[in-house]
């Protein structure tokens, strides 16, 4: 059974009706929101910038910052250009509309985030490879079109990193534009903490990125990455010239907290290679050597867990009536001590 926890601030140990737990939940991959140094910075970067800017980026009256996070880390990604909104849910349906009217047909992958899909997209059962098989055939069918694909850069609930090199066998009697979601990405896989927009760049397709900075990262922002026309269009629409940006301060803290991120990315790179080492040869999870995701199937590990003193990721998705998604998910706070106590109690479970 899925276990919910109250808490103050996740951290990696967090404290829910009184007793203490292990945290092995949520999104903080590399462990930001708790880091001593960059919440310091955070606090600097508040005093130096405020605690919000409501204003649009289309006000007269403009904070530089803005400009300079888009350009460093459209830099950074290899991106001609980027463009910065308040929410990756947002960044994804602008990315999304601002892609729908270039296109004739949409192809959206089995496990694509709702940020980046049609309302009304219907649920599929192919696994990712096999909607690959299907994209690439049915393109050998069609002449001139112009086909949005649609992605997660990765599914972080199994857990599989998609590769995007498949699309060289798509017919080149078409056009075609690939979105890309890499909110589980950044910070992660790719390039530095700029996700996987230099991987596929190069790929015959118009590509464009986007997702949430609030996970590995933890700036409260969304973000697209795209080439420098398709950015143009990004900010010449309503949404971007009209809505709130994200608050300076988080984006400056990123700037500015660029050793600090490098650290955290080392620490969770220990813990996933002792992780991998203890776990990878056990039938019942799942885990890539790169992804601080595990899975696993016997549900009622998240109860024994839970007594031992463990708060596992474990909740319905994506909808109410769907089966418990059961994880463990690691992250740079985690201490070599608190790994060991997790594949202890795991080993208790496994010989009970």
């Amino acid at each position: 059974m899925s276990h919910s926890y109250f808490t103050p601030l996740p951290d990696r140990e967090i404290v829910s009706e009184g007793k203490r737990y292990l945290h092995f939940s949520g999104t903080s991959y590399l462990g930001m929101g708790s880091q001593p140094e960059f919440r310091q910075v955070l606090i600097d970067s508040i005093l130096k910038h405020g605690p919000n800017h409501g204003s649009s980026r289309n006000s007269n009256v403009q904070l530089p910052i803005y400009d300079t996070f888009e350009a460093y880390f459209a830099a950074g990604s290899g991106a001609e250009a980027a463009a910065l909104l308040s929410s990756g849910f947002m960044a994804g349906q602008l990315a999304l509309n601002t892609l729908r009217p270039l296109v004739d047909l949409t192809w959206t992958a089995p496990d694509t985030h709702p940020a980046i899909t049609y309302e009304s997209q219907p649920q599929s059962d192919l696994s990712h490879k096999q909607w690959q098989k299907k994209c690439i055939a049915k393109s050998k069918e069609l002449l001139g079109q112009k086909v949005l694909l649609l992605s997660n850069a990765v599914n972080p609930l199994i857990p599989e990193i998609h590769d995007f090199e498949w699309t060289k066998k798509l017919s080149p009697a078409n056009n075609y534009y690939l979105l890309v979601d890499d909110s589980h990405a950044f910070g992660i896989l790719g390039k530095g903490l700029f996700g996987t927009y230099a991987q596929w760049k190069n790929l015959p397709v118009e590509l464009m990125v986007c997702g949430s900075l609030g996970k590995a990262l933890a700036l409260p922002a969304g973000i697209i990455l795209g080439s420098q026309p398709l950015i143009d269009k990004v900010r010449e629409n309503a949404v971007y010239r009209t809505s709130s940006p994200p608050a300076p301060a988080f984006l400056n803290a990123f700037l500015e907290g660029q050793d600090i991120y490098q650290s955290q990315q080392q620490k969770l790179s220990k813990n996933l290679h002792y992780m991998l080492s203890a776990v990878s040869q056990l039938e019942e999870f799942k885990m890539l050597p790169q992804y601080p995701v595990i899975s696993f199937a016997p549900e009622h590990w998240v109860d024994k867990l839970h007594e031992k003193g463990f708060a596992l990721s474990s909740f319905p998705y994506p909808f109410p009536a769907s089966p418990p998604v059961n994880r463990i998910i690691l992250s740079a706070w985690h201490l070599p001590t608190d790994l060991e106590a997790l594949v202890g109690a795991i080993g208790e479970i496994i010989n009970c």
